[in-house]
């Protein structure tokens, strides 16, 4: 019973604290999706360092010594556990953001991870020696359950009713109680092995393996990874990664490995391959036109391909696995390609691909490596557990393989031509830390434009060609609420204007000789793109600055220094997609920028979105910050985006225009639930529009 006992708290711990400390420091980096791809492979990294030491401790050490030294260090990884969000604070160093975010971890949290990664390999090793080389994948089951326990409860028990402060305290604690629950079960297990020390046969404990098994085994796990890391940045390039959109992913990935490495015999060749094959097609629909679906069907259809895919590669995984001895090389080898899976992803893609492809390779790589796996157990007498986890002879699984190939030829295909038709108005793109952009030239029908695109979502346009005119289009056209205010405010003084988030720069266009126009841009490609293939902020009449970081960041940087920046307006609009960051959207981030507007200033807040109705929480800052709330829906008729603003002011000019009133929309807040975003708790529940 200690076996289990210690197995499930440490997965449970190591997987309670990945949403915690990635929450803590997504604001730090910009909020948007990259940061938990980031975190994810520090995650598999550390696991893998911790499997590797697990491993070599096995080799070298007599179990008493092993278990010596691993509480040992258990011991010492108490005087680095994060006790609050300070400690992790306090590592926040410059430089690239990939590397920024790893040292973060790496200084918050590495060694206690570490140790926490060793456990249940280790434990698992042990029993085998103890039981006589009874199977040690109960305990595996037994991990996966915890890990599984911990994602689902967070978002349910602990999210919404502890601040994350609280959460490390708590976290921290639990660690502690772990470390004297473990060297209490180490003292039993020294006491039981002098007692009953069984001599098990070499070839039990470390039976020989195949090199094209491991092959296989690192190949398939680093697959299912891919598949996991890549759809959970496909759910979250046009919503915000918040804790919920990345578990719901990572909990489906585990209880994959939960159900398939179980003895329920639910993997079943010719059910899941068939299956996935139909879903590969309803992928190629979900990764060109996702954003035309509402959030709770991209993220049923994007956990349904994950579920299949990720029981194709586990289920395989299964059906390979060594029966009794060498558990610590085959946790090594899976978190090597866990490892390898994250790098793909985090890296490569990153500086190979100048496009979201490693969901759509995700997707056919499954296709292709299901199919090695059916030809190779055509061979592979030592599968002896065939029949039962697949349910097909020899000639089935040939008709699987056949009709594997030719779907993945098929699917490639078919991604190949419709790749090419989406990428035909392309003109310029590029990736990095923060997502694609793209510009394209749109001239079909009536519509001759040059457009920026985030993701899937247009950031501004402007009319072709860029000699002819800078009016600005879309969001920002004439008539929309942000150009009202301007229109009002800058009648008779010169503005000072903040600007979070870039975009195109088309709101320059409206500076006036004497203006100043500073924008605020967290993405260097942004800036970069706006100012080669777009003209607003050439042609600005205004003075013009860009200031490249996180917008509140640097804020908070200037008012340290004492620059009040007294803006007469302040514009938030650095939303990327329909994502939205929301360490910008916090009361402590409000109460921030209305440090840096004049007394009189007007704060206005770009607030269309496909999947989610912000006004709730705007509402509920304009009551805190006691401000005044004025509501603008520009509707698009068909020609354009539909624009909905909102300004906070106490600015009578504002607040008493005619012209304003007039095309201000009603609103009725008592229809509005209560809705305080703070650095400690934001939820989206509240406002999707999909469920209210």
């Amino acid at each position: 019973m200690q076996y289990f006992i210690s197995v499930f708290i440490s997965a449970f711990l190591i997987f309670q604290i990945q949403p915690i400390i990635s929450k803590i420091i997504l604001p730090w980096f910009g909020g948007g999706a990259s940061v938990w791809t980031t975190c994810m492979l520090f995650f598999q990294f550390f696991l893998l360092i911790g499997y590797l030491y697990a491993y070599i401790l096995t080799k070298i050490l007599k179990v008493k010594h092993q278990i010596v030294v691993h509480l040992v260090f258990l011991l010492c990884s108490l005087f680095l556990l994060p006790y609050n969000i300070s400690d992790i604070q306090n590592t926040l160093s410059s430089g690239p953001p990939t590397w920024a975010v790893l040292k973060v971890l790496f200084l918050g949290l590495g060694f206690p991870y570490l140790i926490l990664s060793a456990n249940t390999p280790l434990l698992q090793h042990w029993f085998t020696r103890e039981t006589n080389g009874a199977n040690p994948y109960r305990l595996y089951a037994i991990s996966n359950i915890g890990s599984f326990l911990a994602l689902v409860s967070y978002p349910v028990l602990f999210e919404p009713f502890m601040t994350l402060d609280w959460q490390v305290k708590m976290w921290s604690s639990i660690y502690y109680l772990f470390v004297l629950l473990v060297a209490w079960i180490f003292f039993i297990v020294v006491k039981q092995n002098n007692k009953d020390s069984h001599f098990i046969p070499e070839h039990i404990i470390n039976p020989k393996v195949g090199s094209f098994r491991l092959i296989l085994w690192f190949m398939l796990s680093a697959l299912g990874v891919v598949l996991l890391v890549s759809t959970t940045n496909a759910l979250t390039q046009n919503v915000p990664p918040v804790p919920f959109l990345w578990l719901a992913p990572l909990a489906i990935y585990l209880l994959t490995y939960v159900v398939t490495f179980s003895n329920l015999g639910i993997y079943v060749r010719y059910l899941w391959l068939p299956f996935f094959m139909l879903l590969s097609f309803v992928a190629l629909l979900i990764y060109f036109i996702g954003g035309q679906f509402d959030i709770i069907t991209q993220l049923l259809i994007y956990l349904l391909i994950l579920l299949c895919g990720c029981m194709i590669c586990h289920g395989e995984l299964n059906s390979l696995k060594p029966k009794q001895g060498n558990t610590t090389l085959f946790y090594l080898v899976l978190s090597c390609g866990g490892v390898f899976g994250s790098f793909l992803v985090s890296f490569v893609a990153k500086s190979v691909f100048d496009e979201f492809l490693e969901f759509p390779l995700a997707i056919f790589s499954v296709l292709v490596l299901a199919t090695a796996s059916l030809l190779w157990n055509k061979q592979d007498i030592l599968v002896d557990a065939k029949p039962i986890l697949s349910g097909v002879n020899h000639r089935h699984l040939s008709i699987l393989a056949a009709g594997s190939t030719v779907v993945a030829l098929v699917w490639l295909l078919a991604f190949s031509k419709l790749n090419n038709q989406y990428q035909q108005y392309d003109i310029a793109k590029a990736r990095n830390f923060y997502g694609i952009l793209t510009v394209k030239d749109i001239t079909k029908d009536k519509v001759n434009e040059r457009r920026l695109i985030d993701g899937t979502t247009s950031h501004g346009s402007q009319s072709l060609p860029l000699s002819k005119s800078a009016v600005p289009l879309s969001y920002y056209r004439p008539g929309t609420g942000v150009q009202l205010v301007i229109e009002e405010l800058s009648s008779d003084i010169n503005l000072q204007v903040g600007i979070i988030g870039l975009g195109v720069g088309a709101l320059a266009a409206y500076g006036q000789p004497g203006d100043h126009y500073t924008f605020y841009e967290l993405n260097p490609l942004v800036s970069d793109f706006a100012n080669e293939y777009f003209s607003y902020l050439d042609r600005s009449n205004a003075a013009v600055d860009v200031k490249l970081g996180d917008a509140r960041v640097t804020l908070q940087h200037e008012l340290d220094l004492g620059l009040n920046n007294g803006f007469d307006l302040l514009i938030i609009d650095a939303f990327s997609g329909d994502l939205i960051p929301t360490h910008l959207m916090t009361n402590e981030a409000f109460l921030l920028y209305q440090q840096h507007i004049k007394t009189q200033g007007v704060m206005a807040l770009h607030l269309s979105n496909r999947h989610l109705s912000l006004l709730p929480v705007i509402i509920q800052h304009s009551i805190t910050l006691d401000m005044q709330v004025m509501l603008f829906e520009t509707p698009g008729n068909g020609n354009e985006h539909d624009a909905q603003w909102v300004v906070l002011t106490n600015n009578s000019r504002i607040t008493q225009s005619p012209n304003l009133i007039y095309k201000q929309s009603v609103i009725s807040k008592e229809q509005y639930k209560k809705v305080l975003w703070t650095d400690d708790y934001s939820s989206l529940l509240p406002i999707l529009k999909v469920l209210n």
